[in-house]
């Protein structure tokens, strides 16, 4: 706890141990000048009547654990009295703040904030240490707590907007815009996760990255591309040219069982029950933040089964056969597991250059897009297409896809009516 030491800088104890008397101090409260007062000279102290007369002091702890004392000077006894009952009362009520501990560099208080995170998926561990690694750290790594402004956090946001920000990225790649979902990752999800853990250890009064002001997401389904059947085989037969049978197979996995790609890469062949035409996602690849790939559990955090389509269950037998239950379904020509990024570069731009769809806007993940939408064409239901997609709840789904399913109004009205038709005719009977 901080504690408040009131000193009298004008008046000291004797050499022979006796303090001032009341009368003495009386004299000198009235007088205005000090040096007219009735206080004979062995109580008064060198400072006697320079500066102000009444100092507040107390101690604060470094991060090193060393103490350092701070003080505030008063004209007045009541003055100080006052700042010592409020400083008490703040630490009383929790409000009390160190303005020492803003010293704090901020990279310093976010690893701590990272040793505090035991309760997340490795692969979003991996995401927050990437994250201040490569967009917050360059920019904010060495700044005390104290040097962040809202003015100044805000052009940090601006800049994530425009591409001119500064980066440590791999292989010497510049910076470019980063999406209104990415920036609200970095800003209020990471840097503002830290600062709260500043605040709830007193080392600064408030967090600013509640006051500064982020892009808006757009729906879903602004971004989404979604492709018909023909383009689906089309851009799998371009990835067989572009790399082997298996990319083909992977394109195909992708579109018509709808996993994500990083679980798709994560399925080993003893998931497979190709006699039921099921395979059960049990892990996935993430990064652990420093670019490595680590195998971690699903997003949900829970395993799954999803369900084969008929015509892919003769080609995954081709793919396995021979293979141990640990191997990797989608496998690299060397056997090991395929690196997406590698992936990404090395076969998928490829096959969309060689389809002509290069320009489309079209990642990886619109095949996930492009099985829901043929799913929901197709009679799929809310709840079916939230388990074999691996959402955590059906009300992902219905946000993330509500504009896919047909309108179905007429279709209601219709029940109603049927419904009262056949009660009103059973009642007559």
């Amino acid at each position: 706890m901080a504690r408040v030491f009131i000193d009298d800088r004008w008046l000291k104890t004797a050499d022979d141990g006796t303090t001032a008397t009341p009368a003495a101090k009386r004299s000198l409260a009235n007088a205005r000048d000090p040096y007219k007062a009735r206080v004979p000279e062995k109580w008064r102290s060198s400072l006697y009547g320079t500066g102000k007369r009444w100092r507040a002091r107390w101690y604060l702890l470094r991060p090193d654990g060393t103490k350092i004392q701070k003080s505030k000077a008063f004209e007045k006894l009541s003055d100080a009295e006052a700042y010592e009952a409020g400083m008490e009362d703040d630490v009383r009520q929790g409000r009390y703040h160190d303005p020492h501990q803003e010293s704090r560099i901020f990279s310093e208080v976010a690893e701590q904030w990272l040793t505090t995170k035991l309760d997340i998926r490795p692969g979003t561990f991996g995401r927050y240490k990437r994250e201040l690694r490569v967009y917050i750290n360059p920019k904010w790594g060495t700044t005390p707590l104290r040097g962040f402004t809202i003015p100044a956090l805000q052009q940090w946001v601006k800049s994530l907007t425009e591409g001119n920000y500064p980066a440590e990225l791999p292989d010497g790649r510049e910076p470019k815009p980063l999406s209104a979902r990415s920036i609200r990752n970095i800003v209020k999800v990471v840097m503002s996760g830290v600062f709260e853990y500043a605040v709830s250890n007193q080392w600064t009064l408030t967090n600013p990255l509640k006051r500064v002001t982020i892009p808006k997401i757009e729906s879903h389904n602004d971004d989404m591309v979604l492709l018909d059947i023909s383009e689906i085989e089309l851009i799998a037969e371009e990835a067989g040219n572009a790399g082997r049978p298996t990319d083909s197979l992977l394109i195909r996995w992708q579109a018509y069982v709808g996993t994500r790609i990083d679980e798709a890469l994560a399925l080993q062949v003893g998931d497979l029950n190709l006699d039921s035409r099921q395979a059960k996602i049990r892990r996935t690849w993430a990064e652990d933040g420093n670019g490595h790939l680590i195998l971690g559990k699903p997003k949900s955090g829970k395993s799954r089964n999803v369900a084969i389509p008929a015509f892919l269950v003769r080609q995954l037998h081709n793919e396995v056969n021979g293979c141990r239950q640990s191997d990797f379904v989608f496998r690299a020509s060397r056997g090991g597991p395929i690196n997406v990024h590698n992936w990404r570069y090395r076969v998928w731009r490829k096959a969309l250059n060689f389809a002509g769809m290069e320009d489309e806007g079209i990642t990886i993940h619109s095949l996930r897009h492009s099985y829901a939408s043929i799913a929901i064409a197709n009679g799929a239901d809310v709840k079916t297409l939230q388990k074999q997609l691996g959402h955590a709840s059906a009300t992902i789904t219905l946000d993330t896809y509500a504009g896919l399913w047909p309108e179905r109004l007429n279709e209601v009205a219709d029940a109603v009516n049927d419904a009262r038709d056949k009660a009103i005719v059973f009642n007559r009977v």
